[in-house]
């Protein structure tokens, strides 16, 4: 009678383990297998061995997407993006940008770029990786910058003033067939870090392929977000 028992228990615990169930060896499980054959590593895109910074990408076609930052021992991933061509791979930048007692961390990444088209994105991190916010600088330049124009016959005459300085131009009708009404700042923007700041560079458009120079845009830390402060026209 024990024997028939015993058989009777050995039968229910193999029902237990049907066709249905795998049981499959610890550090070997399915999920694991699909991560290492899946999983696409990091490139490193930028590196500041003396700041102890660097940023990471992982391609997705003609783009670098969930960029990783590390920061001395630490990282933190972003849904942040940036053009795969190495010609415009990240900038990372690590110092105070002109205040006092920050220790910040700059990254400029590109968005876009092509003819007459380039879209610069900037981050600016402390090393705990709170972000502090940075202001659009269009809409600084548009009201700081004045523009006059008369007309001569086929000669355009522009007057551009730009923080209490002036700047003459006389361009002729058919160096272009599109002339803006308004001078534009909207296609082209460069965020980089000069002379311990952040500076934005904007060329001032005034027709399809026509500039009267490039607003350079400083920034200055006001109330927790980087403002901008100020704005010079450079004709180089």
């Amino acid at each position: 009678m024990k024997k028939i028992m015993m058989v009777m228990v050995g039968a229910l615990l193999l029902s237990g383990c049907s066709d249905n169930q795998v049981i499959l060896p610890k550090g070997n499980s399915v999920e694991n297998s699909l991560e290492s054959a899946t999983t696409i590593p990091d490139l490193l895109l930028a590196e500041n061995k003396n700041d102890q910074v660097a940023i990471y990408g992982r391609a997705q076609g003609d783009v670098f997407s969930l960029l990783t930052v590390q920061i001395d021992q630490a990282s933190q991933t972003y849904s942040w993006s940036n053009v795969s061509n190495p010609s415009f791979y990240p900038v990372i930048y690590r110092g105070s940008l002109g205040t006092e007692g920050e220790d910040l961390i700059v990254v400029v990444l590109t968005k876009g770029t092509g003819t007459g088209i380039h879209e610069s994105e900037v981050h600016v991190l402390r090393p705990d990786f709170t972000e502090i916010p940075v202001v659009d600088p269009r809409e600084f330049v548009l009201k700081e910058v004045q523009l006059e124009l008369h007309r001569e016959q086929a000669l355009r005459h522009y007057t551009l003033k730009v923080n209490e300085h002036e700047y003459s131009y006389d361009i002729h009708d058919r160096d272009s067939s599109d002339w803006f009404e308004q001078p534009s700042v909207q296609n082209i923007i460069r965020y980089d870090v000069q002379d311990q700041g952040l500076v934005a560079e904007l060329p001032i458009q005034i027709a399809i392929g026509q500039y009267l120079g490039n607003a350079i845009v400083k920034y200055r830390l006001v109330n927790g977000e980087l403002r901008p402060s100020m704005v010079e026209l450079s004709v180089e």
